[in-house]
């Protein structure tokens, strides 16, 4: 699923307004001896990124409930753990996954206070869809390196309206849409497992909006995307998104059987569409990427290029694009300091007597 800032879920108005009073209520409840919330410098900041006390009450009390850890900037009310959940290894295992993956609670890295205040947050919706893409490790491994070109080459040979643009220079965090009901900003946290097979194992933080059925959903997930060669070229792959529903009813609703259902068909409708673009162009079909206007951009001419030589066999991997683009530029910047030819005028006049 694909998920949106600082927005809830849809048509629950009433309803997130009541259960921010019960929670709000439960806060204040927290026993005399722990004293109210310590208005610090730091716990300051914390609030002012989640934007909510439930938030920061979640990031603080999970942590510590769950790993023993202490997060700078929460008090002790705030360490307080939320009344009638369980922090058994169900609830704390998704801490140890995040953790053993590499993407520790360190809060000088991207993101912590906003992707850990989630895990610790009351409920949560767990989806798993996997299966196969006809693409090899290399070709998987270029088409996550260029996310806008990958778009472009699928309504090439779809006419969709995919996007995928990235907001930031490092390449990790961009926008997405498939054009239709998914929508959402992303966070490429981890683009390996703690150093182990690049690219093929990542770690997704994500805001968003899904259309699904006739709920029109804001929220947030966390997401796993596992992928591993097979020995006939294929890709096998292993999607885990863990959403975080804002109430118990919509909590309800997103553990139904038809809403699960409805969740896997969209992200089955994204697959098929990898699919059958793949199946065109390995089917010998390049009249649709050759007739994009897009692609016929000046710099997407040079991803086509790229794309064609990595089919063919080339070595791929995460970060060759920047490396590449990088020497393209440093060459383009010695041929423009080259020494000028020199040209002597009245010698070329006295030749041509």
């Amino acid at each position: 699923m694909m998920f949106a800032r600082k927005k809830r879920f849809g048509r629950s108005g009433m309803v997130s307004l009541l259960v921010a009073v019960l929670f709000a209520g439960l806060f204040l409840n927290v026993p005399a001896a722990e004293g109210p919330a310590t208005d610090t410098l730091a716990r300051r900041g914390l609030l002012k990124r989640l934007q909510n006390e439930d938030d920061v009450r979640s990031l603080c009390s999970g942590l510590k409930e769950c790993m023993n850890i202490d997060y700078p900037g929460c008090s002790v009310g705030d360490k307080h753990p939320w009344p009638h959940l369980k922090y058994d290894q169900e609830f704390c295992g998704v801490y140890r996954e995040v953790v053993k993956r590499g993407y520790s609670p360190d809060p000088k890295a991207p993101m912590v206070p906003e992707i850990f205040a989630r895990l610790g947050r009351k409920y949560r919706a767990v989806y798993v869809y996997d299966g196969t893409l006809p693409l090899n490790q290399d070709v998987i491994s270029y088409l996550f390196d260029n996310m806008p070109f990958t778009a472009e080459l699928i309504n090439a040979y779809l006419d969709e309206k995919y996007s995928l643009e990235y907001v930031h220079p490092s390449r990790r965090f961009f926008n997405g849409s498939n054009g239709r009901s998914l929508s959402g900003e992303f966070y490429w946290a981890l683009q390996d497992s703690a150093g182990v097979k690049l690219g093929m194992r990542n770690l997704f933080f994500g805001y968003g909006h899904a259309q699904v059925l006739r709920w029109s959903l804001h929220g947030t997930a966390v997401a796993y995307l596992d992928m591993d060669p097979l020995p006939d070229g294929t890709i096998k792959y292993k999607l885990t998104a863990i959403v975080f529903p804002g109430n118990s009813m919509l909590n309800s609703i997103m553990q139904m059987k038809v809403f699960r259902s409805v969740v896997n068909s969209k992200i089955e409708h994204i697959v098929n569409d990898i699919k059958k673009a793949a199946g065109m162009y390995f089917g010998g079909d390049k009249e649709p990427m050759l007739k994009s206007a897009a692609l016929k951009s000046a710099e997407n001419v040079q991803y086509v290029l790229d794309f064609e030589e990595v089919v063919n066999g080339a070595h791929w991997e995460l970060g060759d694009f920047e490396r590449l683009q990088k020497a393209r530029t440093e060459k383009r910047e010695r041929d423009m300091q080259a020494v000028p030819l020199l040209v002597n005028d009245n010698q070329v006049i006295k030749d041509k007597k």
